[in-house]
């Protein structure tokens, strides 16, 4: 009876997931197929209309070399878990444009915002590979993949939001289009990204232990202070210099916090196995407690 129940339980996320992949498919490329307004970018719609198949590739290659052991060689599990993870796109799309305010239709699309444009690009991937992350390693079951995803996810978007508290990304972004915060601010999104889909892999034990394995995504706050430390100079050099041009430095940073995040997964990749590591983590989780 428990199996015939928990069949049944994930029959129903199956349908409810697929049912937020078709409304999420549709809603994002119905925009991207019609020719109003006028002025759309070529571009920026052909690049939008990529980033799901190319997202759906990446989660794909994850379920088919890295998740649980029963996930692998399941065309069921696999296509279960592609469905969630459209879901999941469309639930980080939707925060982003509510709690970041930052709209891939109104500001990227409608608005032909560069800016808007590269930083959507940036958390979109940034959302892909969280949910990527999450579904490595073995489970019991698609609510582990939830929880260990929604840890990475809560800890993604509360960065973000203290970020613009400092230094007022989202309105340099989406009102002033600066497309150097919007370079620096995407690829950030991205870089952190990584860090926390490191933080969200790995076999399931219990929530608990979860709990404290995701820890080892604590320098995601050493980069979300960085970037705060480099908004703060370029917000400072733009009041003194009206004819800013950070573009290319802007790259070059991106770039930077990109390998500074890969660099992070893999030193962390050699320092997780360490048990005095491991207990130092739990000694400090109690402590929180």
């Amino acid at each position: 009876m428990d199996a015939i129940f928990l069949y049944l339980v994930e029959f129903l996320v199956f349908i409810v997931a697929l049912v937020f992949s078709f409304e999420f498919l549709i809603k994002w490329y119905k925009p991207l197929l019609s020719n109003r307004p006028l002025n759309r970018n070529k571009s920026t719609r052909y690049i939008l209309g990529l980033l799901p198949i190319g997202s759906l590739g990446v989660i794909l290659f994850t379920l088919r070399m890295l998740a649980s052991f029963d996930v692998v060689d399941s065309f069921i599990y696999i296509s279960m878990y592609l469905v969630l993870g459209i879901a999941w796109l469309f639930l980080g799309v939707t925060l982003m444009s509510g709690v970041f305010d930052l709209s891939w239709l109104d500001d990227a699309l409608n608005l032909n915002n560069k800016a808007a444009l590269i930083a959507v690009v940036g958390g979109f991937l940034g959302l892909t590979i969280i949910y990527s992350g999450a579904n490595i390693g073995n489970g019991p079951g698609w609510w582990c993949v939830v929880f260990t995803g929604g840890l990475g996810l809560g800890a993604w978007i509360v960065l973000g939001l203290v970020i613009n508290s400092c230094t007022k990304t989202f309105e340099r972004i989406t009102v002033e289009r600066d497309i150097g915060c919007g370079i620096r601010f995407g690829s950030y999104l991205l870089a952190s990204g990584i860090i926390l889909a490191r933080a969200c892999a790995g076999d399931w034990t219990s929530f608990y232990r979860t709990t404290v394995e995701f820890i080892d995504g604590w320098p995601v706050l050493v980069l979300a202070g960085i970037l705060i430390l480099v908004e703060l100079y370029y917000i400072h050099r733009a009041k003194s210099n009206k004819t800013n041009n950070t573009i290319f430095s802007s790259i070059f940073l991106g770039a930077v916090f990109i390998a500074m995040a890969i660099a992070i997964v893999y030193l962390l990749s050699l320092t997780s196995g360490n048990p005095i590591y491991r207990v130092a983590l739990e000694v400090f989780w109690s402590l929180r407690i």
